[in-house]
C-alpha cells in the first residue's frame, strides 16, 4: 500500500476511528486500526470495532498502490493528531512488516498486522435508506438514555423502537422504577420497523450517541445489525440488535394517565430550586421528598435528625385526589431536568401508583416515575413499575 493525504481531511475519520476502539481490549485484533486503500475510488478507508460496534471512515487519498494493514490504532490515532496540518505519506514496508508514515522531515515506522488477521466488517445493506437528522435522533436518546438499566442481559438494558399502531413510533427506555417514551412520526422508518420493533443495548446505545453528527444521517435495519451513515457516505458504523423482548408497556402507561386522581401544574424552575435545597437535607438512610398537594400550591418537606428538616411551598395548580406522595430527591430533580419549557404537568393516580411526568408544551416526551411507598414519616419503600 502507498498512499498521499492530507491530515486535515482524514484526521475526524481517524478519531472516531479511536473511540471506537476498547481502552483494555485483551487482544491484539481489538486494538488494531485497518487501512484499506481503494485506487478505482482514490479512497482510504479507517476500520475499527471492539466486536460489536463497527466503524469504517472512508476519506480521499491519492492512492499509488491499492492495499490492506492493521496498525496499533491508539498510537496511529496520536501520531496523525500531533503532526501539523498538510500533506502525509504512508506505505507498507514488506520487509520490515511496518507502516510507514513520512511528513516532510519527520519519518515514524509502526508496526503492521498482517491481512491474513483482518475479518470482513458488515456493510451498509442495499435498498432505500432512512433519512434523518442526526442530532434529532441524539435529542431522543438523551431524553431516554437516562431511563434505561445498565443490566446488560436484561430487557431494562435496551432502547426499544417499536411502531405504536397509531401512526407513530415510541422509542422507550425503562428501569424497572423509571420509564421514558419519545412517540414520533416518520413514515419512512415505520415502513422498515417490524411489527415487534428492534432492540439495542444501552452500551452500544452510547456509541451510537458518541458518533452521531448534526447533519442528514442515512438508516437502515438488517437482519441483526442497525447501521447509520452520513449523507456524504464518509462514515459508517452498525452496532447489534439484541433478541431480548422488550416488555408490554401499554400497562403502566395506562395506569398512569387513568381518570381521575392528582393533576398539577407547576413551573419546572421553582420545582427543581426547591428540590434542590431539600437534597441538602436528605441522607443516605433518608433520600426522599414529601409533596403535600393542595389546590394552589405544592409543599415540599425533607427531614432527618442528623441534617434537620427543610419545608418550601411553591405555587402550583392542582387537581387534589392525592394529598400527599414522596419521592427520592435526586431522581425527581433529574426527571424534571429533562422535561423541556419552562411549566411541567404531572399526574399522580395513586399515592404509590405510577405517575407521569410531561412538559406542557410537549406531548410526544413522557416518563413515568414510581413514587416512594410511605410506610411511615422516616421510612421509605422503592415500589416497581
Amino acid at each position: 500500500m502507498k498512499i498521499t493525504l492530507n491530515t486535515e481531511h482524514c484526521i475526524q475519520g481517524i478519531q472516531k476511528a479511536s473511540n471506537i476502539t476498547p481502552s483494555k481490549a485483551g487482544t491484539s485484533y481489538l486494538k488494531t486500526m485497518w487501512l484499506r486503500a481503494s485506487k478505482s475510488q482514490g479512497t482510504i478507508s479507517f476500520m475499527t470495532t471492539d466486536a460489536s460496534t463497527e466503524y469504517i471512515g472512508t476519506y480521499p487519498a491519492e492512492v499509488i498502490e491499492e492495499g490492506l494493514v492493521g496498525v496499533q490504532s491508539r498510537s496511529m490515532t496520536e501520531l496523525i493528531r500531533s503532526l501539523p496540518p498538510g500533506l502525509i505519506h504512508i506505505e507498507t514496508d514488506d520487509k520490515t512488516n511496518t507502516v510507514v508514515v513520512n511528513q516532510g522531515n519527520r519519518h515514524y515506522k509502526l508496526p503492521a498486522s498482517a491481512a491474513s488477521w483482518f475479518q470482513e466488517f458488515s456493510q451498509f445493506p442495499e435498498g432505500d435508506p432512512i433519512v434523518w437528522n442526526g442530532e434529532s435522533f441524539a435529542d431522543i436518546i438523551e431524553k431516554i438514555m437516562f431511563c434505561i438499566s445498565d443490566e446488560e442481559d436484561s430487557s431494562f438494558g435496551c432502547l426499544c423502537i417499536k411502531p405504536n399502531g397509531k401512526g407513530g413510533i415510541d422509542f422507550c427506555g425503562l428501569d424497572g422504577n423509571k420509564f421514558a417514551i419519545c412517540t414520533l412520526v416518520n413514515d419512512e422508518l415505520s415502513a422498515k420497523l417490524p411489527d415487534e420493533g428492534i432492540n439495542i443495548q444501552k452500551k452500544y446505545i452510547a456509541d451510537v450517541k458518541k458518533l452521531l453528527s448534526s447533519d442528514d444521517i442515512e438508516i437502515m435495519i438488517g437482519e441483526k445489525r442497525f447501521f447509520i451513515r452520513d449523507k456524504d457516505y464518509r462514515d459508517t458504523f452498525s452496532v447489534p440488535l439484541t433478541q431480548l423482548s422488550f416488555i408490554d408497556y401499554s400497562i403502566f402507561i395506562n395506569k398512569a394517565n387513568q381518570e381521575g386522581g392528582t393533576r398539577i401544574k407547576a413551573k419546572k424552575e421553582d420545582l427543581v430550586r426547591a428540590l434542590s435545597r431539600n437534597m441538602i437535607f436528605n441522607t443516605k438512610d433518608e433520600i426522599c421528598v414529601y409533596l403535600t398537594i393542595k389546590d394552589d400550591s405544592l409543599t415540599l418537606n425533607s427531614s432527618d435528625k442528623t441534617t434537620g428538616s427543610a419545608t418550601e411551598v411553591i405555587p402550583a395548580q392542582c387537581e387534589t385526589v392525592v394529598p400527599e406522595v414522596a419521592f427520592v430527591t435526586k431522581s425527581l430533580i433529574d426527571i424534571l431536568q429533562h422535561l423541556a419549557g419552562d411549566e411541567v404537568s404531572i399526574k399522580i393516580a395513586t399515592q404509590d401508583g405510577p405517575c407521569s411526568f410531561m412538559a406542557v408544551n410537549d406531548s410526544t416526551y413522557n416518563i413515568i416515575a414510581m413514587p416512594m411507598q410511605v410506610v411511615s414519616k422516616t421510612y421509605y419503600q422503592e415500589e416497581d413499575l
